[in-house]
């Protein structure tokens, strides 16, 4: 059943060209399955390469704003053992009571040790008066201006080295600051402190706007600073249930940049940008922030869609036109950061070069394939061709395109003992030229060929289906009728004698003769012998005995 049905398969490509297209083609497909699935590879290994080095950046970044974060609650913790367990000295208590002498003046400034110390610098009561945001409660107030000088000294012996922050304050709510950059004493002091209030990290602050009295972080525009823009972090400082102030850290956008622009040298490729929470650009690795945003409005609110609903530290990868977006959420701060490559930097990168010459090689060899396919059809087609034109020869006649006498004897034979199996009757039918001889003495050779074509063709037209014929001889032709009786086969030469002696043929100008044939038929029924040659042998018989009765008649007895 399995060989029936692997026979019923390979039957249907005989044809030497479909096996030569097939063939041509599963390899072409095996040839591109093959190089997709290694640019599969190549683009996993892309993106990979991608997320590793946007990875790299962003746990960079996070270490450094991690360090600042610590020093900052450290500095609260500072601030709330100072307020729990305050120290008094004599340094302290003086000032305390320049404080007390200071506290109407517009502005004031309170100066301890200052090769150890920072100054504090703060307003008038009237000025926090008139602030709803600011309460200078007298009961607190020595207790947190203790605390703050205390702060002072750690401040001004703190390293800010390797880190990003350059501004580190703390605003209080009773109408004084504490920062690492102190002002002059002068009339800035009042403008200096109303800024430090009046931004958001401070008033987000409140117990109303962040009652979880988390870390925040800010991004706001800032009319002094170099970019117009400032980063904060700020924290609470909240002691007995009372709120009392803000300590922050401002990253200037400046030292931002040049860390995402070493980022860039570190890593050669791709645009590296910082945003915050509202997807507004901070920093970027470029030299210059670009004047234009590089992504328009539809594609922002699409990466703004799939970050949204992404956990801190979450990574993931978005392709834009003929951008490749990667972006990273960062673990302590309130954004993220998004890195560009273009299909420009991809091509000139490892990934490009690889790729390119992973697609010449593939075009490559689709032309080699195409082009051996293109040599070998038209070999094969050629072998055919010839196959089939020596096939030809080896079975049919070339003048008369009857079978020959092998061939025909062949399949004569096979026919005899398929209607002896079957029990059907099976007739012969030998026909000779009459005269033929006479035509190429008289004519050439050339005129004889010409009848012999002629008498094939009133043969061949006066066939019934299933008949065969053959040239046995140089005049002389026979013919199988399978399924035909003696009578019936008569009738059959009768028709073909009259069908050839019917016209006149021209041979040469001028020159037309009509020929005719004589016939001789037997039958299987009449000697009760299938044996194709021994019935051929009784036609021949036959036949001569017509041509001694006079020619162009048929005989079918003896």
């Amino acid at each position: 059943m399995f060989g029936n049905a692997f026979q019923c398969v390979i039957s249907r490509f005989k044809s030497p060209q479909k096996i030569v297209n097939l063939c041509f083609i599963v390899v072409f497909l095996f040839s591109t399955v093959l190089t997709w699935r290694e640019a599969v590879v190549l683009e996993g290994a892309y993106v990979a390469n991608q997320r590793n080095s946007l990875d790299n950046v962003a746990t960079l970044l996070d270490r450094q704003l991690q360090h600042s974060i610590d020093n900052l609650l450290f500095y609260r913790n500072a601030m709330l053992y100072a307020l729990e367990s305050p120290i008094s000295t004599d340094r302290t208590r003086k000032s305390l009571a320049d404080f007390d002498t200071f506290r109407t003046q517009p502005f004031w400034q309170l100066r301890l040790d200052l090769n150890r110390s920072l100054p504090m610098s703060g307003v008038s009561d009237e000025f926090v008066r008139n602030s709803p945001l600011l309460d200078r409660d007298d009961q607190t107030l020595h207790s947190e201006l203790s605390s703050a000088l205390e702060l002072s000294y750690i401040m001004r012996l703190s390293n800010r080295s390797g880190t990003l922050q350059q501004h580190m304050f703390y605003a209080s709510r009773s109408g004084f600051f504490l920062t690492n950059t102190p002002p002059a004493n002068d009339p800035n002091i009042v403008s200096l402190y109303y800024r430090l209030i009046a931004r958001p990290y401070f008033y987000s602050q409140s117990p109303e706007n962040n009652p979880k009295r988390a870390l925040k972080w800010a991004h706001t525009f800032n009319a002094g600073a170099t970019t117009g823009q400032i980063v904060t972090a700020s924290v609470p400082l909240d002691f007995n249930g009372r709120w009392y102030g803000v300590l922050a850290l401002e990253y200037p956008i400046n030292s931002l940049h040049n860390f995402l622009q070493q980022a860039k040298y570190d890593d050669h490729e791709g645009t590296v940008l910082l945003y915050d929470n509202e997807l507004n650009p901070i920093a970027s690795s470029l030299e210059h922030m670009p004047t234009h945003s590089l992504f328009t409005d539809p594609q922002l609110a699409r990466i703004a869609n799939v970050v949204t609903s992404a956990k801190q530290g979450a990574q993931g990868e978005l392709r834009m036109d003929s951008r490749f977006i990667t972006w990273a959420k960062l673990n302590n701060f309130d954004g993220l950061l998004i890195k560009v490559h273009t299909l420009e930097e991809g091509v000139q990168g490892e990934f490009g070069r690889i790729s390119i010459v992973l697609t010449v090689l593939w075009v490559l060899f689709t032309l080699m394939i195409f082009a051996s396919w293109i040599v070998i059809r038209r070999l094969v087609n050629n072998m055919f061709s010839l196959q089939q034109t020596l096939s030809w020869r080896a079975n049919y006649d070339t003048l008369t395109r009857l079978y020959n006498r092998g061939a025909f004897f062949e399949i004569a034979c096979k026919l005899s003992r398929e209607c002896e199996q079957q029990g059907l009757p099976f007739s012969v039918i030998q026909m000779d030229l009459d005269l033929f001889k006479s035509i190429n003495d008289r004519f050439g050779h050339s005129s004889g060929d010409k009848v012999l074509t002629h008498a094939a063709t009133m043969l061949s037209d006066a066939f019934r289906t299933g008949d065969v014929a053959g040239r046995v001889g140089g005049e002389e032709f026979c013919i199988v009728l399978p399924d035909t009786t003696l009578e019936e086969a008569t009738k059959v030469a009768e028709r073909i004698r009259v069908r050839i002696n019917s016209k006149e043929l021209l041979l040469k100008q001028g020159n037309t003769v009509r020929i005719s044939a004589s016939f001789g038929v037997s039958s299987a029924d009449e000697f009760s012998d299938y044996d194709f040659e021994r019935l051929q042998t009784y036609a021949d018989h036959r036949l001569y005995k017509a041509k001694q009765n006079g020619r162009n008649q048929v005989c079918h007895h003896d």
